[in-house]
């Protein structure tokens, strides 16, 4: 059983890394199953077993990123909380997405569908709503606007060759929500 779970394990991460490479090729509408399980190096039965086409992989493959980084933001927020500091939540955020940069990258980029940047706007939305609740109209257009720019400093920092370090992206995003929060 332990190595059925390592097998599923590999597998689900074979395709997700060929799902990154591929769409940072192509655009995604043109990724097929078959340059999946060619570039992933698996069955194609395989791929079936666990999901229904592409649409779907992308889907799920989404769907796991924002759900990691919903539960990082939850876990940051009893230290965020003790040190007044919204520092340990957005250190939460950077690292579950450093840990899928590839992935979330080219989901981020990805024009056609941008259903994963809506996702994102909506987890970073409803965290500022949760550190400042909106009082007014103003206040939701400052929550659109932290969001929108944590995503394109994100995208930013992703797509350099030589990325800042992680510290300064830590620091200027911490420096965008407070700066942001406190003049709404």
């Amino acid at each position: 059983m332990a190595g059925e779970d390592k097998r599923v394990k590999r597998t689900r991460k074979l395709l997700r890394q060929a799902l990154a490479e591929l769409m940072l090729e192509k655009e995604f509408k043109n990724i097929t199953v078959t340059d999946l399980v060619r570039r992933a190096d698996i069955n194609r039965g395989t791929f079936y077993t666990y999901y229904r086409d592409v649409y779907d992989l992308r889907e799920k493959v989404e769907n796991e990123i924002i759900d990691s980084l919903r539960a990082a933001i939850q876990d940051g927020l009893p230290t965020a909380a003790a040190e007044a500091s919204m520092t340990p939540l957005i250190e939460q955020a950077v690292q579950c997405l450093e840990n899928n940069r590839n992935l979330a990258y080219a989901l981020l980029c990805d024009k056609a569908m941008g259903s994963f940047e809506e996702k994102l706007m909506s987890v970073i939305e409803d965290f500022c709503r949760l550190l400042h609740p909106p009082a007014n109209e103003a206040d939701h257009y400052s929550i659109w606007f932290i969001a929108a720019g944590c995503i394109g400093l994100l995208k930013k920092w992703m797509i350099e060759p030589v990325p800042a370090a992680r510290g300064a992206v830590l620091a200027m995003l911490d420096n965008l929500f407070q700066r942001t929060l406190q003049n709404a």
